[in-house]
């Protein structure tokens, strides 16, 4: 199929290439130039070795059959949850600890401080005028977000 539709372009591109004819005028003297009208040749197509005739023959497109081919299975990871039975540092109340934490490293006016499943405190803090979200981790590092 790929060898037929090579031949077929190959065939159509100098079909066009011989059609395009330069003509130059000669140059404009005291005579009259008259230019020569071009008309393009006829192209025809030669069949391909292996291809079908084209007379009104009928081409049928492959069967949907698998063919014996198999899919292969898919299996979806599995995903867990952190432990955060073993966290050091920040207890299940700890949100007195992290909020002394993050004062500490120089933020005020502390707000919405939850534990999220990673055992991170996460919250908003005002430093030099700017509200911005803050992170304070299970061994206290306190970081914005």
């Amino acid at each position: 199929m790929k060898r037929t539709l090579l031949t077929l372009a190959l065939v159509a591109a100098a079909g066009t290439a011989g059609a395009q004819t330069t003509v130059t005028p000669p140059s404009v003297g005291s005579g009259t130039v008259t230019t020569p009208s071009v008309t393009p040749g006829g192209v025809t197509t030669p069949a391909a070795p292996g291809a079908p005739a084209v007379g009104g023959a009928t081409i049928m497109p492959p069967g949907t059959t698998s063919g014996g081919a198999t899919m292969p299975s898919i299996t979806s990871p599995s995903v867990t949850a952190p432990n955060t039975a073993n966290l050091p540092a920040i207890n299940a109340e700890g949100s007195a600890d992290a909020r002394a934490k993050i004062e500490a490293d120089g933020y005020s006016n502390v707000q919405g401080l939850n534990r999220g499943a990673d055992g991170k405190w996460r919250g908003k803090a005002t430093r030099g005028g700017a509200n911005v979200g803050i992170v304070v981790d299970a061994q206290g590092k306190v970081a914005t977000e």
